[in-house]
């Protein structure tokens, strides 16, 4: 018996808090406008399991104009980007040409020539020696 008394005390003061809220709520509501009001109180049926409302029909031709301004306007950031980009991509061309440039000549010529020549003294690097060990033509 005390389990069922306290349920229903609980249930009962659960119900009350609700009914307080609910009154605190629409005395808040009053502050607004009419517009505001209907607002508030949508969202709350909408909070207490209500289905949102539908979104507002667009003509379709109206609908077409908003998405041609959208990729307008996506477009011309595009462009923006692409010139400050087509600077960027000047300037990496220009150090890939350096930096072919700046390649030595390979130490294996299509002749056969190992290493290089300074001076009249052939210089082999430790990949040039590798390279020759592991060579058939050695073996």
């Amino acid at each position: 018996m005390p389990h069922q008394r306290r349920n229903r005390l609980a249930a009962v003061s659960c119900s009350m808090w609700r009914e307080a809220r609910l009154e605190v709520h629409k005395f808040g509501i009053t502050g607004y406008k009419k517009q505001e009001q209907r607002v508030w109180e949508q969202e709350r049926a909408i909070m207490l399991g209500a289905k949102p409302p539908k979104k507002a029909h667009m003509n379709y031709r109206t609908y077409q104009e908003k998405l041609k301004e959208k990729k307008a306007v996506k477009d011309a950031d595009k462009e923006k980007e692409h010139k400050g980009d087509s600077l960027k991509k000047k300037k990496q061309k220009e150090q890939e040409r350096k930096a072919k440039r700046k390649k030595s000549v390979p130490s294996i010529w299509p002749a056969g020539q190992v290493g290089k020549f300074r001076n009249g003294t052939l210089i082999l690097q430790s990949r040039d020696i590798k390279k020759i060990k592991s060579s058939k033509v050695s073996k």
